[in-house]
């Protein structure tokens, strides 16, 4: 059985259409998925992505939308995907605190401390 991986080396570096070996590939084969792990390879190839969006309805079933992205997608030389995660906002929270901290205390001329008691006591 193929993983979302080898679909992937197959659409992006092998081209030799060697994923649909068996019945249960056509489960694996997850085109949001496949187009999610394709647009983080490149800005460009975020673009060609964009741009078959609009035919990827057009398939009925999942080998020819395999076969599609295989012919339609260039080859491209291997490396390594790195995979985009969103950032939680209390995360931007605490990462954008330290630099209030330190610009209100350099503003003011008083220790980071005392602007930290300042902002808790608000």
């Amino acid at each position: 059985m193929s993983t979302i991986f080898d679909f992937l080396n197959d659409i992006l570096f092998s081209k030799k259409k060697e994923a649909f070996k068996s019945v249960d590939d056509n489960k694996a084969f997850s085109p949001y998925l496949i187009n999610r792990w394709i647009s983080m390879y490149s800005p460009e190839m975020a673009l060609v992505i964009n741009d078959l969006g609009k035919y990827i309805s057009l398939f009925d079933n999942k080998i020819d939308l395999y076969n599609f992205f295989v012919a339609v997608i260039p080859k491209k030389s291997r490396k390594n995907i790195s995979y985009i995660k969103k950032i939680k906002d209390n995360v931007k929270a605490k990462k954008d605190e330290p630099d209030i901290v330190t610009l209100l205390s350099k503003k003011h001329e008083i220790s980071k401390r005392e602007i930290k008691e300042y902002l808790s006591i608000e």
